[in-house]
């Protein structure tokens, strides 16, 4: 899972970035531009940890978070459009955003609009996906007019996407727009999934009263949180105590964010590894299987599942074999959040 950070100059986004990966500062980039830097961190799981110490494997291996920012731009009104070029350009290639909105006062920006800012990232994406519906929708009028045959719903579709733009809407409104096979490889901005972050002060833990349309929104508040993510787990429990955080940024994040992409996690165990995998919710067992390798999806025969509640109630998978928790399932069958799955396959 890859989530794009952005915001606008001094909204914090960077220390947001580093709360969530552990670093301890902006990243330099030749000429003070801006520069993609990416930090991958694991997720946490009680479960996976609780597998491992029952399989003792060679390996353990837990989900992935990869966050991108865009660091070394100057916090300068001027270098927006920059900012705003190299961001399109790198951030279509994420599976969603988290938007930070500053929510604390600034010597040189006053105080903080958190609405205003949302909507101002928020009509970039829209006037930038116009422009990619307009290009595309010239291009094909031109081709009819020189007689060639459009086949297929692509026009209709960016006609679609057109009138939603047009109405100052992100086409996250109909997401099935742009994740309709004619015109997912467009990789619509606005029709990324958003997180807005509302970066607190350190003693603010409330939502603002504002409406983010067609987004979902969290407190994060990202100064004490870069802090506390450089301190040791023990001193990071103790601190996140005293300010009645029951869980750290980075965990509270990930876990909105699955909810938000709507993913799903599932296990595979054996004495080599047992790894933790990311799907979206209810993918069929073997496009599942094919996460973890093509072969198993290719020669996909049935898939052993157990759920992890009825694997640790049982004790072991021997046991719960024994209480029938244990299923063979086809092909079709919705994974669900926390299966451990065998998948048996012959190529």
């Amino acid at each position: 899972m890859k989530l794009g950070i952005i915001g606008l100059a001094r909204s914090g986004k960077t220390t947001i970035f580093n709360a969530l990966t552990q670093r301890t500062g902006e990243s330099t980039t030749p000429g003070g531009h801006a520069a993609p830097v990416l930090g991958a961190v694991s997720v946490a799981d009680s479960r996976l940890d609780w597998l491992s110490q029952h399989y003792k494997p060679k390996k353990t291996t837990h989900a992935q978070v990869t966050y991108l920012d865009l660091q070394g731009l100057p916090g300068v009104l001027e270098s927006h459009q920059e900012y705003m070029s190299l961001l399109l350009t790198h951030m279509r290639q994420v599976e969603a955003f988290l938007l930070v909105v500053r929510n604390f006062s600034d010597p040189s920006l006053g105080e903080p609009d958190v609405k205003h800012d949302f909507r101002e990232l928020e009509d970039e994406f829209i006037i930038a996906d116009l422009g990619t519906a307009e290009k595309r929708l010239e291009k094909i009028s031109a081709e009819q007019k020189k007689g060639k045959k459009v086949f297929g719903s692509e026009k209709d579709l960016l006609e679609s996407c057109l009138e939603i733009l047009n109405a100052e809407k992100p086409l996250r409104v109909k997401p099935d727009l742009a994740a309709a096979p004619e015109t997912r490889g467009f990789t619509f901005l606005s029709a990324k999934p958003i997180l807005v972050v509302v970066n607190n002060t350190d003693d603010d833990d409330r939502l603002p009263e504002a409406a983010f349309e067609y987004a979902e929104a969290m407190v994060v508040r990202g100064k004490l949180e870069m802090e506390m993510a450089q301190l040791s787990e023990a001193e990071a429990t103790a601190f996140r105590q005293d300010f009645g955080l029951a869980d750290s940024a980075l965990d509270r994040v990930v876990a909105r964010s699955y909810a938000l992409l709507q993913l799903a996690t599932f296990f595979t165990v054996g004495d080599d590894e047992v790894r933790a995998w990311t799907i979206p919710r209810d993918l069929p067992a073997q496009e599942a299987a094919g996460v973890v390798h093509t072969d198993m999806q290719k020669g996909f025969i049935r898939a052993e599942v157990v759920a992890y509640e009825d694997l640790h109630r049982a004790g072991d998978f021997a046991s719960a074999r024994k209480l029938g928790l244990v299923r063979l399932e086809g092909k079709t069958y919705p994974v669900r959040d926390g299966d451990i799955i065998n998948f048996r396959f012959n190529v």
